[in-house]
């Protein structure tokens, strides 16, 4: 782990600034503030009424976001938005990685992966106040309005597969060629009337296995991230700043005292350091292994409910 893998770079070689990121995505912007200015809309073609010079506005602060005026350009938007956040994000990611000056970053005998995660602790209060993300704020902003019944959340949630994937559902130790009818078809499962089980693996089987093993994984497709032991305002934080250059499809709460971020699959430069990064933020090292299950939303569990607090469907 040498240098940064997913970081921003300027042409000169140094770390380029938010601002300099947002003009090399939309063009010239009319910066108004340190943080926020107007540029040309991205979408500008597809405006069905008259364009004005601060109809687009971009914020690179906080959650980076470009706003637009019109609605008619609402697709472009949302593809350069998640272009935005996720070089963003990569830049911010950068500066876990950058030297610290403090003693422990500058010991000959420090290893890249140590200077990392010594890195890491220090800045996890950083993110848990710069990236906070309420409950309120976190349901307004899922792209799936989540109005209906909680005990239907499973079959929401597997929308997020192609239904030709082989899932396992059901109890931690419901695996092994006993329990067969546990590795079905998604297709399959959404056939059922309720959640079928307390726990889903996250990731696609091979067909015709029947023991839920990282081995037996037909493909990777998400990567959860939770902990046991930080509050939940903590650890929305710390999905809120991972969206900033992974794809955040699902938080589930659990019905107890965590809640579940469902991410797509980093690449493996980026999981190799987020392996360093999210522990020093308290995650759970357990949910690196891809075939880790994981709790179904619209189970039961001790008489509550587990259920979706935010979901994406959209394809891109």
């Amino acid at each position: 782990m040498n240098a940064p893998r997913f970081a921003a770079f300027s042409e000169t070689g140094d770390y380029a600034t938010p601002q300099q990121i947002a003009e090399s995505i939309v063009g010239r912007i009319d910066w108004q503030l340190p943080d926020m200015g107007f540029c040309n809309c991205p979408g500008v073609s597809k405006h069905t009424r008259l364009t004005g010079k601060r109809d687009c506005k971009v914020i690179v602060s906080g959650a980076p976001t470009i706003h637009c005026f019109h609605q008619s350009c609402a697709a472009d938007i949302e593809r350069v938005n998640f272009q935005l956040r996720s070089q963003l994000g990569k830049l911010r990611c950068s500066g876990l990685r950058a030297p610290l000056g403090s003693k422990a970053g500058n010991r000959k005998s420090e290893t890249p992966a140590r200077a990392l995660a010594f890195r890491a602790e220090t800045a996890a209060c950083q993110v848990f106040a710069e990236y906070q993300w309420s409950m309120v704020d976190m349901s307004e902003d899922s792209p799936v309005r989540l109005n209906g019944e909680p005990a239907d959340d499973w079959k929401l949630l597997l929308a997020l597969f192609p239904p030709t994937d082989v899932l396992w559902i059901g109890s931690v130790f419901q695996s092994g060629e006993s329990f067969e009818n546990h590795f079905r078809h998604c297709s399959e499962w959404l056939a059922e009337t309720f959640a079928p089980g307390q726990f889903v693996c996250p990731n696609p089987l091979k067909a015709g296995e029947f023991s839920r093993s990282n081995r037996n994984l037909a493909t990777l497709r998400f990567f959860v991230v939770e902990s046991d032991t930080l509050p939940k305002e903590n650890i929305t934080a710390v999905f809120r700043w991972l969206r900033g250059f992974l794809r955040l499809r699902a938080i589930v709460d659990t019905a107890g005292k965590s809640l579940h971020g469902w991410f797509e699959f980093p690449n493996p430069d980026v999981l190799a350091e987020l392996k360093i990064i999210l522990p020093a933020f308290q995650c759970d090292r357990a949910l690196f292994r891809p075939c880790q299950p994981v709790r179904l939303p619209g189970a039961s569990r001790d008489g509550k409910i587990q259920k979706l607090l935010w979901l994406d469907l959209k394809k891109i």
